[in-house]
């Protein structure tokens, strides 16, 4: 485990969809430098940001160069996404980090595409296979996507894994559901003793839910800021995964410590079974 700090910052902007969604990749390199301006070691973009993530011909555009690059000049990591068309045919949501150096450190299939209706979606869009951990400057790092951080389980999979931070890239469009997501935020960050960072496209007049809240406290949130940063103590989620609960008052600490150690694994079998209403991530809808 890493010690010390992290600086993130998380952006959350308006992010173009007609005329020319191409215009986003321009202003993700702008963030990305404002962001090392400010002293971030890691920046995380929504979902599909800056894209392409709608499966138009017009928006077929390349936003790994621009993204690598931004990376290496402003010597800041960058977390970022787009739809892809697949060698299978099939596209799915690709999540990717890069270093500081812009080189590749992760390419992520979202494992739990949302379970939207295609007539909304435009696009089917086929499941990813495997989860997504990382490590980032010894930093370990795990990503979920959107609606994947109402599972609790790929969380706690990745916690186990090592990872003291979880990205959460979403793709908006759930206003009236802002509250219940930044409380989803906390609890996946008190339960697995971790940071949790989550942000969204703001499209039209919608208002943005982008958090990072620690296993202790929200360390910063807003529905309308472009960009957001807060310093990550590792030492404390070291020290909160090492130490157990006391009666001792007052508590030397906000979230109980030890969880992930309190667990019995030989209990929980039945999340791995197979269930007869299991959602069905990797048959296409028939074509209307």
């Amino acid at each position: 485990m890493a010690s010390g700090t992290l600086r993130l910052a998380v952006a959350q902007p308006r992010t173009v969809v007609e005329p020319d969604a191409e215009v986003n990749v321009a202003r993700a390199a702008e963030l990305a430098a404002r962001a090392s301006s400010l002293g971030a070691d890691l920046i995380l973009f929504p979902e599909g940001y800056p894209g392409p993530v709608l499966a138009r011909p017009k928006d077929d555009y390349e936003a790994g160069p621009s993204m690598e690059a931004a990376a290496a000049e402003h010597g800041i990591a960058i977390c970022w996404s787009r739809m892809e068309l697949c060698d299978d045919g099939n596209r799915r949501l690709v999540v990717y980090v890069n270093d500081k150096q812009g080189r590749r450190l992760i390419r992520y299939e979202r494992a739990h595409p949302a379970t939207l209706p295609p007539d909304e979606t435009r696009v089917w869009v086929a499941p990813g296979e495997s989860l997504a951990f990382l490590e980032l400057d010894g930093v370990g790092v795990g990503i979920v996507v959107c609606s994947e951080l109402w599972i609790p389980e790929p969380t706690r999979v990745l916690a186990l894994r090592g990872a003291e931070l979880i990205l959460s890239p979403a793709g908006g469009g759930f206003t009236s559901l802002t509250e219940n997501w930044q409380t989803l935020v906390r609890v996946r960050a008190m339960e697995n003793l971790c940071y949790v960072a989550m942000t969204n496209n703001i499209w039209r007049d919608e208002v943005g839910a982008a958090m990072i809240a620690g296993p202790e406290y929200v360390a910063v949130s807003s529905g309308t800021e472009e960009l957001l940063l807060a310093t990550l103590d590792l030492d404390r989620v070291e020290w909160l995964r090492s130490h157990d609960d006391s009666m001792v008052e007052p508590k030397g600490f906000s979230s109980i410590p030890g969880l992930l150690r309190a667990r019995r694994p030989e209990l929980y079998e039945d999340l791995v079974k197979p269930g007869p209403d299991l959602y069905d991530f990797h048959t296409p809808p028939p074509p209307r």
